[in-house]
This record gives structure tokens, sequence and C-alpha cells, in this order.
């Protein structure tokens, strides 16, 4: 098929399970072994209204974690609230709380820190993952400063301040990881300004494991997606999706799409008890894309 001929929509790439919008976490698989659990644990999931965000609070909060849900305006309301419905139905563990905040707002973000110290009887804050995000495709010829200002301050400057604002609220033992991409190593042409700002994610990182680690006792790492079949997706340039058609057909493991639910297993893992002796490191989940 040409990739004129192709219909560049979420039900026609190659994915194992098509998850039809706008609530993908629904997809993720369940686990085939006892949970890891995460009973008592306080966690904070931005962007936690839709697609990964939500899906990696729903797997947090099925492992007993108390989830502060985060959704941005009273459009995107209805979606985190489905989020706590499902965590719900699936978990016995602690309340799951929404607050509405823009990450880039310093108010917004002294709440959502507020809210979720006051959530749990120690006052403390375990798990805290940076999924919020934005991207927008530009050229080298078209972007804008605006665009450079907004992105960066989305996908790098909200998650240093929220850092800064949470660690203080930490045990020993914390978690902390941030959701970055795979746009950050692959060279895509228009993804300058937002493959940038994931690049600058994994950068601190590496930064935060070296502070945060003997001193603070915190873990610090990231996980890298590929392509996954999400709104996000969905809503991208044809352009983009049409760089990503032949790439996504021949990704080594499986010659698919990416899916919330491949995703949400190495966020967990990140976030247990069990990942003791892994800090400052992005794990990889794009299928093996990055080697083709």
């Amino acid at each position: 098929m040409s990739t004129k001929e192709f219909d560049y929509t979420l039900a026609n790439f190659p994915i194992r399970h098509y998850i039809p919008l706008p609530l993908r976490c629904e997809g993720h698989r369940k686990a085939s072994s006892p949970l890891v659990t995460a009973v008592g644990k306080t966690a904070i999931v931005t962007g936690s209204s839709r697609g990964i965000g939500a899906g990696i609070a729903l797997e947090l909060g099925r492992r007993g974690a108390a989830v502060i849900i985060t959704y941005t305006s009273e459009r995107t309301k209805p979606a985190a609230e489905s989020v706590v419905e499902a965590i719900t139905k699936t978990s016995s563990g602690g309340q799951d709380v929404l607050v509405q905040a823009n990450i880039t707002a310093a108010t917004d973000r002294r709440t959502l820190i507020d809210t979720a110290v006051k959530t749990n009887p120690t006052g403390n804050i375990d798990i805290l993952v940076h999924n919020a995000a934005d991207g927008e495709d530009s050229s080298l010829e078209d972007v804008t400063e605006e665009l450079f200002d907004w992105l960066m301050a989305v996908n790098l400057k909200a998650p240093l301040f929220l850092t800064q604002a949470a660690v203080p609220h930490m045990p020993r033992g914390g978690r902390i990881v941030l959701i970055t991409s795979a746009a950050a190593r692959m060279g895509v042409a228009q993804t300058g300004v937002y493959a940038a700002s994931k690049a600058g994610m994994e950068a601190l990182v590496r930064v935060w494991a070296t502070e945060l680690g003997q001193a603070s006792g915190i873990t610090v790492n990231a996980v890298s997606p590929g392509p996954i079949a999400t709104e996000q997706f969905e809503n991208s340039a044809l352009e983009f999706k049409e760089a990503m058609q032949g790439m996504i057909q021949a990704t080594p493991a499986e010659g698919r799409m990416g899916e919330v639910g491949d995703i949400t297993p190495l966020v967990s893992f990140l976030c247990s008890e069990e990942n003791r002796w892994m800090t400052g490191c992005t794990l990889s989940g794009t299928g093996g894309m990055l080697l083709l």
C-alpha cells in the first residue's frame, strides 16, 4: 500500500488490541503473577486522565497505592473520573484523589503537593510519576519562540519544579519516574523542540539519581516509549505518522504499535520496592524500534 493510500488512524496501524478512545488505560493486560504491593504508598501521576498516564494510575491503584490523579480542565475531568472509577473496581488500597492542576503554574503544583501530603497519614509522597506532556511538530524553519517556550515549560520546567516541591516529602525508598520519548534519540524530522525537551528529561534523570541517591534514598529513572496507541498519536501530524509507518511495521519485537499495557509494567517495576538497585536509567519501551 502506498503512503498516499494509507489511512492514518489508529485502527489501521498494526497493534495487538485496538482500544477505542478516549480511555485506553482499560487495555492494560492483567498480571499473571501475584502483584508487587504498593499498599500504604501515595503516588502522584501527572497527566493521568488519559493514555499512558491513565494506565499507570490504574496499575498503581490496582497494586494498592493511593493515587493522586490530575486533569487540566472541566473538559478532561470526566475522563479522570473514569480512571478513578476503574481503580475503585480493581483495588482495595488507599484513597484516590482528583486534582485539577496546570503543572506549568507554581500555585497548581503547590496545590498538588499539599493534596498528596494530606492524603497519606504519614504525610509522605512515596511515588512521583512525571507523565504530563505536550507535543507539536514543527520544522526548524517554522518553529516559533512561543512553541519552544511552551513545550519546554510543560515537558521540562514543570517536572523539575514539581520534583523540587515533592522531594522534601519523599521518604527514603521514594521513587521518581519520568516518561520521556524515543523521539529524544530517533531524529525524526519536525520533532526538534519536543525531542529536545524529552532529551532534557533524560538528563535530569541522571543528575537527580546522583543528587538524590545516597543523600535521600530516592531512585530516579525514566521510561522512553516509542509510538503508543493513544489519543496523542491519533492527533499527531500526518507527516509524523507517515514517517512512523514503516518503522512500526518493522519493529523487531512485533510488527505493531506499542500499547499502554506495554509501558505500565515497566513503570510499576521502577516504582516498586523491588527496584532497589536501578537508578539513573532510561528503559526503552519501543519493541526494539531504536535498533532500526
